[in-house]
């Protein structure tokens, strides 16, 4: 039985022009108009890399065809592969694009540990998360409110319910003892797992408990031997 899979790679933001307008006809039309609208390259080359990630696993694990990827969108707009039983989900953040897979459904989240406002955690946690957040140390807040952060996110991609589910209708607390999670209206009862990358926080959830060890980082140079 396949398991799931956790997929990292770095972005070269050196890659020439000429090499991304190659790549750039791998990947699916919307997905190409999408870089070809964006007005940072960076912005271009996460969903490129994305996409990248995704079809050389679907080729490599699963056999398939570039050709015969076709990616379509669920009625609240997640995205899944034509005629395939696995699951994914993409999420990138500063110069690192993840992909993670499953034969259950799955959500990732991964972001970069920078400075903010706090008011965000007032705004979007739920009551007992925010209170948590500020009894840490005042040098470890932001390293838990981007714990918290990536935990929410995953949930929400995992459920591919997007804004309609409000971040703080559901409330995570993160121990020594582990990840603990509590939604009342979902009854949802997810596994949760976290991996640490340079200054980012990754979090992944799915239906499914069988997560890697560890995560598996991809160049660019093995996403486009297919």
């Amino acid at each position: 039985m396949y398991k799931n899979t956790i997929y990292l790679s770095k972005i070269d933001h050196t890659l020439s022009q000429d090499t991304f307008n190659h790549l750039l006809q791998v990947i699916s039309k919307e997905n190409r108009e999408k870089c070809l609208r964006f007005r940072l390259k960076k912005d271009a080359l996460r969903t490129l890399y994305g996409e990248l990630i995704l079809r050389h696993i679907l080729h490599k694990d699963f056999s398939y065809k570039n050709e015969e990827i076709e990616i379509l969108k669920g009625d609240k707009g997640k995205p899944y592969v034509k005629g395939s039983s696995i699951h994914y989900n993409i999420s990138h953040a500063g110069d690192y694009v993840a992909c993670a897979f499953s034969k259950q459904e799955i959500g990732i989240d991964v972001e970069q540990i920078k400075e903010i406002d706090f008011k965000i955690a007032k705004r979007f946690f739920s009551t007992c998360e925010y209170e948590d957040l500020l009894a840490k140390k005042t040098d470890e807040r932001l390293d838990y409110f981007f714990t918290l952060w990536t935990l929410k996110e995953s949930y929400i991609k995992w459920l591919g319910s997007g804004l309609s589910t409000p971040l703080n209708s559901f409330f995570f607390a993160v121990t020594d003892n582990g990840i603990s999670f509590t939604d009342t209206n979902h009854g949802a009862t997810p596994f949760f797992k976290q991996y640490p990358v340079d200054d980012y926080k990754l979090s992944v959830c799915c239906t499914t408990d069988d997560f890697p060890d560890k995560i598996s980082m991809i160049s660019l140079a093995e996403m486009t031997s297919f």
